[in-house]
């Protein structure tokens, strides 16, 4: 079979596609499509630990605590210290950090209409089901 026709060589070509146009519709925010998921998680998960949303992401804590530091020096995060458990630092959003998740959620509201508009509405419940499907079968599975 030829890499051209490989499932998995649409789905890396694709994936950068998508990267990109994310990147280039948060860039005007300062943030990258890493940073923009980490505060999503954070805003609609709060308060939330570093490990509990490298998990929720499927990345690994390393790359969590990159976009949470990078967060932090923009002001858009908190840190402080789980009451029940003093070793666990809990990450809440400010005022700041949850502004600035409403102007890019617009942004990105936007940039995915105009990414699946090749799509008819059942095409993209479809397809959103089929990534559903992939993500929860095999997004946990490490090989």
């Amino acid at each position: 079979m030829s890499v051209a026709a490989r499932g998995f060589f649409y789905v890396q070509q694709v994936e950068q596609h998508a990267r990109r146009i994310l990147d280039e519709c948060l860039q005007a925010d300062g943030l990258t499509a890493g940073q923009y998921m980490a505060l999503s998680l954070v805003v609609h998960h709060e308060p939330v630990s570093s490990a509990d949303l490298a998990r929720r992401a499927q990345i690994t804590a390393q790359s969590m605590g990159e976009f949470i530091k990078a967060l932090e020096s923009k002001g858009m995060l908190d840190r402080r210290t789980n009451t029940s458990n003093r070793r666990v630092i809990l990450l809440t959003s400010t005022p700041a950090g949850r502004k600035a998740l409403v102007r890019s959620d617009a942004k990105v509201d936007q940039a995915e209409r105009l990414f699946f508009d090749c799509l008819s509405g059942e095409e993209y419940a479809h397809l959103r089901l089929l990534l559903g499907r992939l993500r929860s079968t095999r997004g946990s599975r490490q090989s």
